[in-house]
Parts: C-alpha cells; structure tokens; sequence
C-alpha cells in the first residue's frame, strides 16, 4: 500500500494533485490511499507519526502560518525514508528547500506546467518505492528474485510451456503461468496478448499497426491483439 499525503489550503490544487495521483495509479498494480489535508494540524501530524507504510508527502511550502519547509524538518525527526516533494508559488524558495537538507525529492512550481510536473514527479516516486521489491521466482529448487523495474516482459513459449521472463540484461523460465504471475506484479504491467504481459514502465514505442512492441534495450515483440489494444489504448490516453 502506497500512501500519499497531500497538505495545501487550495482545495483546487488539491483536487488536481487527487486526480493526477488516481490518474497515474490506476495504470498500476498498486494499492494506494490517499489522504488530504487543509492545513498541518492534530490530524496531519497523527499521520505522519504513524506507522502506515510508504507514505509519499506532497507539500504546499506555505499553509497559513507555518512552512511546509519546517513541517519537512519536523517528518524528519520521524521518519527519513519517506519521500516529500514540495508545491509552491515562490521561486525564490526553492534554493532555500536544497539547503534544507531534509532530502526533499522535488521542488514543484505551480505555475510551470505544474500537472505534466507532477506526473513525472509521481512517477518517479513510484518507481523509487519499487526499487527494492522484486518478483519472487521458483525455477526448478531455487528461488530467484527479479526487480520489477528491470522486467521488459513476459510471455508463454509453448514448445517448452513455460513462461519466459525477459529483464533488461537476462531471461528465464518458469514453470507458473501468467495467470498466476500477473497479481503478483507491482507497477504498470498490462496483458497485450492472452501469452503475454508488458511493462509499460519499459516500453519506447508501440506500432499499433504493425502491432510491434520496442522496449528501451531496443527489444521488440509482436504479441499485440486485438482483443488488448483497446484496453491498452485507455491506459496509455
């Protein structure tokens, strides 16, 4: 579970960032919550002494009379793996949130294509929360662990009926099925073909015509039907 805590006294900037946080999440296999605030009271500062797991912060840096700049520092005290991105009108500001040091991942202005920021920002933090889970493999008495974020794809070949998991630098085989493999995929996996799932984190191009897949190594599959394209096509829109 993904928990994304939003602090700003404009309950329009904080429908924005709701609906671009839904947005990004519904492409993925994650379970989120997220919880608003209008202001750093009793209730703001209950979450962030709670032990809930993987909390994302995003901060206005100015909410009545207190900073999100401070509010940081006091999450710090807490907690240091969560991640905060600061919102804000003042540019001047934001060399004093670097100096901070209270590890801040972002700084986001809300007058510089502040929506197409904050999907990129959100993305990010998704994968940096990704970055240590991995897919849990058995492959004939070992257990083998793969990150997600390396995952290009993963297909049934059925002259060896398996499923073959292809990684950014190696492949490997496995005698679950697709349909046993998909729940446990964290992160913006589709089906594209009945034999076969994609990360979308991981693709450069797709050819709807030609129904070819390119993926950053430069890999590419032409498992894409029909029955898919629609589905993947609302995704990607």
């Amino acid at each position: 579970m993904i928990n994304f805590i939003v602090c700003d006294d404009d309950k329009e900037i904080t429908n924005i960032v709701k609906n671009v946080i839904t947005k990004i999440m519904f492409k993925n296999n994650l379970e989120y919550k997220i919880h608003i605030f209008h202001s750093y009271d009793e209730s703001f500062y209950k979450i962030v002494k709670s032990d809930i797991e993987n909390k994302i912060y995003i901060l206005d840096i100015e909410v009545g009379n207190k900073s999100g700049l401070d509010i940081s520092t006091n999450i710090r005290e807490y907690d240091w793996y969560s991640i905060i991105v600061i919102l804000t009108s003042h540019y001047e500001l934001e060399y004093l949130a670097y100096k901070s040091k209270i590890l801040i991942l972002d700084f986001i202005s809300k007058f510089d294509l502040y929506e197409k920021k904050m999907e990129d920002t959100i993305n990010l933090c998704i994968n940096k929360k990704l970055e240590n889970h991995k897919l849990i493999l058995k492959i004939n008495r070992r257990i083998e662990q793969i990150e997600f974020n390396n995952i290009l794809y993963l297909t049934y070949d059925s002259s060896i009926r398996k499923v073959k998991i292809c990684t950014k630098t190696k492949e490997c085989e496995t005698n679950q099925t697709l349909k046993e493999l998909f729940p446990q995929l964290k992160g913006n996996f589709v089906y594209t073909h009945r034999a076969c799932i994609i990360n979308l984190n991981n693709v450069k191009t797709i050819n709807k015509e030609e129904k070819i897949i390119k993926f950053v190594n430069n890999d590419t599959i032409d498992l894409l039907s029909r029955n898919y394209l629609k589905e993947l096509k609302d995704i990607l829109n």
